[in-house]
């Protein structure tokens, strides 16, 4: 049977903030966790947080990240001022789980792939397909790590997690498994649970009747839409919501968190499902850059949405998760939600809510949130991808 148990503590010092955490999992009955997940603020040390685990369970498998501001967990919210650290513990003995990390420059793909194979042995299980990978990856890197990991289990094996976030986009994020802490790394976790498990990938926004296709681009900064530049046509269709500047750049990230651009991935039951784009940066050539790759030849629609949109998608999501994985509602042992940063800041004053309808929706499940600057899982039928402003939920069953 799979157990799972949550703690949290916002404490300055990342070694008793660790401690409280983990008497915390004792008291509950967590007394030989297999796995053990971390989101942190950043101003917290991963390896100190780690370290501290390790003198409590030499043995147990770690996956943590920073998130933006810190996280959530069924118990309540580890936001500020002083800095949070949030852990999702999982005992499934009849399980198989292994976590490796490590750095991505040079070649992200191949690193991935590497990685990947690692933890299969980390697992046991090298040569077989998991039923997910979870993952926390550097920002900037996602759609080669994600071509990097399937290279490892194929294509057909969901891939969900979320981009490593600092609490000002200032590059102090880090990732760690097994090892030290890394700044542009990843960290991933193979999961060969015992019990059931479901995932859903989804967006909380509508299209809107703005479209236009990618005329020119390079990577993450596209440059015409049907022949225009890029950011006087999207500035446009925001209705002034944004303005490209005079000269040099303008960062947009909190003015276009409900004004992102979506990519249709497919239609099921008549409904198109998109994959976004949050435009980070206007400029004054032209320019709009996005926190995803995009190439020549791919349609753009302006999506929108609004704050209590967003403030009830991780219930929804939820549901998506157990209907996945044929999981009954009381079935659920626990669950790990991705929420990108971007919207948890533009509702952070209501985040009490969403914590709320989730204790409400699942009563008595721990679960566990994670602030993040890219999303990634696989939008309903499609293969995984890397977006923005996405929610997702992985949840498990007790058996």
């Amino acid at each position: 049977m799979t157990r799972i148990a949550t703690a949290a503590a916002s404490l300055p010092d990342s070694r008793s903030a660790a401690r409280r955490c983990a008497d915390d999992l004792v008291k509950q009955g967590m007394a030989e966790p297999d796995y053990i997940m971390i989101q942190a603020d950043a101003r917290h040390d991963l390896a100190a947080l780690g370290a501290v685990l390790r003198e409590y369970w030499p043995e147990v498998r770690i996956h943590a990240a920073t998130s933006c501001l810190g996280s959530m967990t069924d118990g309540g919210l580890y936001i500020g001022p002083e800095p949070g650290v949030c852990m999702w513990a999982l005992r499934d003995p009849e399980g198989d789980y292994g976590t490796a990390s490590g750095p991505l420059l040079g070649d992200p793909r191949s690193a991935a792939r590497d990685l990947a194979r690692q933890a299969l042995l980390e697992a046991d299980r090298l040569g077989e397909s998991p039923a997910l990978v979870w993952l926390s990856s550097a920002p900037g890197f996602e759609e080669a790590v994600i071509a990097g990991i399937q290279d490892a289990v194929g294509g057909s094996t969901p891939i969900v997690g979320g981009s490593a976030a600092d609490n000002a986009i200032q590059g102090h994020w880090r990732v760690m498994g097994q090892g030290e802490p890394v700044g542009n790394g990843l960290v991933l976790t193979v999961m060969f649970p015992s019990a059931k498990l479901g995932s859903a990938f989804h967006s909380g926004y509508s299209p809107t009747e703005h479209r236009g296709r990618i005329t020119r681009s390079q990577g993450r900064r596209v440059l015409e839409i049907d022949g225009q530049p890029a950011a006087r046509v999207y500035a446009g269709w925001t209705g002034g919501a944004v303005k490209v500047p005079e000269e040099g750049t303008l960062n947009v990230l909190m003015d276009t968190t409900l004004w992102p651009l979506g990519r249709k991935m497919e239609t099921i039951g008549g409904a198109d499902v998109y994959l976004l784009s949050h435009p980070e940066t206007l400029a004054a050539d032209g320019a709009l850059t996005l926190f995803t790759d995009v190439a020549e030849g791919e349609e753009l629609v302006l999506m929108s949405g609004t704050v209590d949109t967003l403030l009830q998608r991780p219930v929804l999501v939820a549901h998506s998760a157990c209907r996945v994985g044929e999981i009954a509602e009381s079935q659920v042992a626990g669950m790990i939600l991705v929420f990108c940063a971007g919207c948890m800041l533009t509702v952070k004053d209501r985040l009490e809510e969403i914590r709320h309808s989730l204790t409400v929706a699942l009563p008595g499940v721990p679960f566990i949130a994670a602030f993040t600057f890219g999303e990634q899982g696989p939008p309903l039928a499609c293969q995984n991808r890397h977006g923005n402003l996405m929610i997702s939920a992985v949840m498990m069953s007790a058996r």
